[in-house]
């Protein structure tokens, strides 16, 4: 099964009441706009955190990569759409904030993306804990390899190819490289200084840290 209907996006996932089981959905939502019955711990969330100044390069290349977006000017106009949460799905300093501050009314794993390609073996085995599944060591091999970027990337069933309609694959593709530190090709010193010093602004108290700012 393709991933987008094994894990159907929230936002855009056609309701049908003939369908009963749906386990897992993803989302971008912020917390204000989830349905309420995420918030009686009924529910378990996992939400992925990553360093943003790498969102900011992969929402970059995104929007040139989606039909249904527009596509940025140039790297410059974008970043100041996105400080200024000016972008789909709004502010990311509103968004994981509110989602961590009300993280004692769900029953919600943070995770970072950058453990994932340091330790993807562990990130697996804190999941599987929050989730309350055991996981024996084939099991846990195998979704190691299928977890990887690379196989992600080459499994028509995760890379978004047969979605023509919606994403253009002559100017990008869904899994684009999935490295971290890839914000160092982009940012002039200048737009780095001046982000540290909004993140700095908005983001000094936030509990959660992130690799390689």
């Amino acid at each position: 099964m393709n991933l987008y209907k094994r894990a159907p996006w929230m936002e855009i996932t056609i309701y049908n009441p003939e369908i009963k089981d749906y386990q897992m959905l993803t989302t971008h939502l912020n917390y204000q706009m989830v349905p309420k019955c995420l918030k009686n711990k009924k529910f378990k969330i996992i939400y992925v955190t990553r360093n943003p100044k790498d969102v900011i390069v992969s929402y970059y290349h995104f929007h040139k990569y989606g039909r249904f977006l527009e596509a940025p000017k140039d790297f410059q106009d974008f970043l100041e759409k996105f400080v200024e949460g000016n972008v789909l799905y709004g502010s990311w300093f509103e968004h994981i904030r509110e989602w961590h501050s009300h993280k004692d009314e769900l029953n919600i794993l943070f995770v970072a993306y950058e453990d994932m390609k340091n330790d993807l073996r562990s990130v697996v085995q804190k999941v599987a804990s929050f989730l309350n599944k055991k996981l024996d060591e084939d099991t846990l091999e195998s979704i190691l390899n299928q977890c990887t970027f690379k196989y992600m990337k080459e499994n028509p069933r995760t890379n978004y190819k047969d979605l023509s309609e919606m994403f253009n694959t002559e100017s990008g593709s869904f899994f684009r490289k999935g490295i971290t530190g890839d914000w160092k090709n982009h940012f002039l010193v200048s737009q780095n200084e001046r982000f540290d010093s909004i993140y700095q602004e908005k983001m000094g108290d936030f509990p959660l840290k992130f690799d390689n700012m």
